[in-house]
């Protein structure tokens, strides 16, 4: 009889065992804070409402794919984004300053909040773990 491993079990095993849930839960929120940084800035962006609303939710459900996403916030801040186009090459790409995001994992019995956002105070898009739960 073949016995055959979930695919936790296998991917346990690459993990170092003194990882807690609480850092694994870390771990994959951080992921996606990264993946989003690094995947979307740079994108075309206008005020449009439609359009914002619609790389809002792609953006959010795209992530949300990954594993132990319990929730994927995205907020665009159109206040940030250029007006109208001034000529065929006056747009705005997305930029860090233009993202309010907060992902929630949950791995084992731990829940972890993490945050991506612009810092006026440093000019900075910072990424930060907002709150840990266990559950």
């Amino acid at each position: 009889m073949i016995v055959m491993k979930s695919v936790e079990d296998v991917v346990k095993k690459y993990f170092d065992r003194s990882v807690t849930d609480r850092e694994r839960a870390i771990f994959e929120g951080a992921v996606a804070l990264g993946a989003i940084y690094h995947q979307f800035l740079g994108i075309p962006v206008c005020k449009d409402e439609g359009i914002i609303r619609t790389l809002e939710e792609t953006i959010s459900k795209t992530m949300k794919l990954q594993p132990y996403r319990e929730s994927v916030e995205v907020k665009i801040n159109a206040d940030e984004i250029k007006g109208e186009k001034s000529h065929a090459y006056d747009y705005e790409t997305l930029k860090g300053r233009h993202l309010d995001v907060k992902v929630r994992t949950k791995f084992g019995n731990t829940r972890a909040i993490v945050r991506m956002r612009h810092i006026p105070e440093i000019e900075f898009t910072l990424m930060y773990i907002e709150k840990m739960e266990e559950v």
